[in-house]
């Protein structure tokens, strides 16, 4: 499945260790941030490509769109096809 227009990625990110230390690094400020804050976090609110979303939906957003691209990552290397070397 394709991500709509508006939110698909416009460059590469560039080699895998950058990114995956980048993502490892965003991830780690988010549940340090989700720990700690004393934030009321129903307060602030922000866009989203599904509407406006508080920072508490957010926060959920970002968990289900991981776990989404997780199942894609474990589907396609689940397929017979998919390099096991």
């Amino acid at each position: 499945m394709q991500a709509p227009e508006p939110i698909q990625p416009k460059q590469r990110l560039g080699p895998r260790a950058t990114v995956a230390a980048a993502y490892r690094d965003r991830r780690a400020q988010t549940l340090d941030y989700a720990q700690k804050t004393t934030d009321d976090l129903r307060s602030r609110v922000g866009d989203s490509p599904l509407g406006p979303l508080d920072a508490y939906q957010w926060l959920l957003f970002t968990a289900a769109h991981n776990e989404r691209h997780l199942g894609q990552i474990r589907e396609v290397k689940a397929d017979p096809k998919f390099p096991k070397s």
